[in-house]
């Protein structure tokens, strides 16, 4: 029987890893109190740009909870609230301040350039995701030397995988390995696949998914905040599927994942698929 790791944020919040979204959005209004060219990771012109931004400008006033389902419920209501058909949903004044210069609901065709600022928008917010990933954290982050026996989550590197599945953008699992059994490291899955991308810390250009799930397939002036369509579009998400199909006993652990319906289609097919699924979580 063959063994696959899934990985969700919980897992690099176990390894002390500041990832979830309200650090990446704290540590950018720290940014912003600075001089431009006092920031030791961004850009004068970065600065601006994630500045005058309106969905940054909207996630620093939101009340959300701190996890990544409520940053892509966040942004399932910003696109909701501007898309035909929802013009009848309640007004929403925090959105409308830090989005004033889109009309609602947006309508199709005669307003696709609004659409596709609202794409160039969600895309800035990307970028600034994979620099805080690849540039900001390394800076700040030093790696502790793991041991298998004392760190937790530390049965996780005792165990013989097949497979690694990661809902993550970071390489944390393989970096840590390597630093275990005094720098020798352990065994690792030859199979991979990072399903919502990997920031550019791995030397090739950042390929990150950012989304929803797929509530209104019907309506296609959404279809590139929908996470199936941009899986499809940077050739993300096949994988896992083949590997299922191609191994028949495939047994699950999932550690770290919050189970949200943003990713069902994906989990669905593991719990359905895999012959036996252990589910681990943070906190």
């Amino acid at each position: 029987m063959s063994r696959m790791l899934v990985v969700g944020n919980g897992f690099d919040l176990a390894h002390g890893l500041p990832t979830r979204y309200k650090d990446m959005i704290t540590e950018l209004q720290k940014q912003f109190t600075l001089p431009k060219s006092a920031s030791k990771w961004l850009s004068a012109e970065d600065i601006d740009r994630f500045y005058f931004n309106p969905f940054i400008k909207y996630f620093t006033q939101s009340k959300s909870g701190s996890n990544w389902t409520d940053f892509e419920t966040d942004i399932r209501e910003i696109v909701n609230y501007f898309s035909l058909g929802r013009s009848g949903s309640p007004f929403n004044a925090n959105i409308n301040s830090c989005f004033q210069t889109f009309s609602r609901p947006l309508k199709s065709g005669q307003t696709f350039k609004q659409w596709s600022e609202l794409q160039k928008y969600l895309n800035e917010l990307i970028e600034y995701i994979d620099l805080y990933l690849s540039v900001y954290l390394p800076k700040v982050y030093q790696p502790q030397n793991y041991s298998p026996n004392t760190q937790f989550p530390n049965f996780i590197y005792q165990q013989e995988y097949d497979y690694f599945l990661s809902f993550n953008y970071t390489n944390t699992y393989y970096d840590t390995a390597e630093t275990l059994d005094n720098g020798i490291g352990v065994n690792t899955p030859l199979r991979e696949h990072f399903i919502h991308g990997r920031c550019s810390t791995s030397g090739t250009p950042q390929n990150i998914v950012l989304g929803t799930e797929d509530q209104d397939p019907e309506n296609l002036d959404t279809i590139y905040f929908k996470k199936y369509f941009q899986r499809i579009q940077k050739r993300t998400g096949r994988e896992v599927y083949d590997w299922f199909a191609a191994d028949k006993e495939i047994e699950v652990d999932i550690f770290g994942h919050s189970m949200d319906i943003t990713d069902k289609d994906v989990l669905l097919m593991i719990l359905n698929t895999a012959v036996r699924t252990h589910i681990y979580y943070y906190n």
